[in-house]
């Protein structure tokens, strides 16, 4: 390798110590999530194959690495779920010495409640939860109100093409802020007007959908949707009748994280990972393809033009006010009421 051309060289700057790295990597991320032309990349370049798993909730994550021996070197849990986790001790204390890209992350998106000292994540995409609507079923314009999907008399009208996400904490959440309460709120009495609201509701639903929901919009098959921003921005990249909206009650923000299991047989080399990932043009063409927004300070300048327009004509983009609208899902003892509440409204 001594005689490696200079451009080969520079890359590999970029995998670490060739000597450490393990022949292959597994990771465990949620469904359309990872541009895949990012992991035949690094295999390209560091010569480390890459599996990828996907997985509809952070419940499911937390079951899975509950259970122990996931096999998984690299996950991917948002926010409250990283706290979650952390106290159950399930989560590997990162050598930032392997990540020195961790300087080009936003100061802002850094040491956020649930890991004040980054010990166990570092910012992977943020994004928004609000509601997704097809405008020939919407003439007037954004729903202002999450009583578009879930007062009877109004989601009913698109009986069979609505759909919400198959998220305890966020269908709950969702249920919550529009009754005038906080995404977090553990009391009985609002529960139960929570769980009273999702029953109602179901009738008129297509389903529960964490995972395609981004594909049923593009086709038309649904027509108003319980969405994550980044996933609806993919939908009007393929049909421009597909729009997103933060309702008046206003909405979720999260961000999700790259942490390593306790356990994962791999642990340099998912931090080499992680580092390739908060690569400058890395982090920019993963934006580029999830719609999602980077918390890369170093990638921003080299977004498409096109991640902007679609994100500001669709209504993803946060501003000030948006953002005054938005709660951070928390978990804290009484939280275990929301797996209750979803079990009996599943169970309808």
């Amino acid at each position: 390798a001594e005689d490696a051309p200079a451009e080969e060289a520079a890359a590999s700057d970029r995998c670490g110590d060739p000597s450490k790295l393990a022949s292959k990597l597994n990771i465990f991320n949620w469904a359309d999530y990872m541009d895949p032309d990012i992991l035949t990349q690094f295999e390209e370049e560091c010569g480390v194959p890459v599996t990828q798993d996907i997985y509809s909730s952070n419940e499911d994550l937390i079951a899975k690495l509950l259970a122990g021996n996931s096999g998984y070197d690299l996950v991917f849990p948002s926010d409250y779920a990283v706290q979650i986790l952390i106290s159950e001790g399930l989560l590997a204390e990162l050598d930032k010495s392997n990540i020195p890209n961790i300087e080009n992350l936003d100061p802002n998106l850094m040491g956020l409640y649930y890991d004040p000292d980054n010990t166990y994540s570092v910012p992977y995409q943020w994004g928004t939860t609000g509601l997704a609507y097809n405008i020939n079923e919407f003439p007037d314009g954004a729903p202002e109100s999450w009583a578009a999907i879930f007062e009877p008399d109004q989601v009913c009208q698109h009986s069979g093409f609505v759909s919400m996400l198959d998220d305890e904490r966020e269908a709950i959440g969702a249920a919550l802020l529009y009754l005038g309460y906080s995404y977090n709120e553990t009391s009985p009495e609002a529960q139960q007007k929570a769980e009273d609201l999702l029953k109602a509701q179901k009738d008129c639903l297509a389903g529960y959908d964490s995972d395609n929901f981004d594909d049923t919009l593009m086709a038309e098959e649904i027509v108003l949707a319980h969405a994550w921003s980044g996933a609806v921005a993919t939908a009007r990249s393929e049909n421009e009748n597909v729009a997103y909206t933060i309702p008046k009650e206003g909405g979720a923000i999260w961000q999700d994280n790259m942490t390593i299991p306790a356990d994962a047989p791999n642990k340099y080399t998912a931090e080499v990972f992680i580092n390739y990932i908060l690569d400058p043009e890395i982090g920019a063409q993963l934006s580029n393809w999830t719609y999602y927004f980077t918390p890369n300070k170093a990638s921003e300048p080299l977004l498409d033009e096109y991640y902007f327009d679609l994100l500001k004509s669709g209504g993803m983009l946060v501003d000030d006010d948006i953002r005054s609208r938005l709660q951070w899902i928390e978990r804290s003892d009484e939280s275990i009421i929301f797996s209750d509440t979803w079990t009996a409204v599943k169970a309808q």
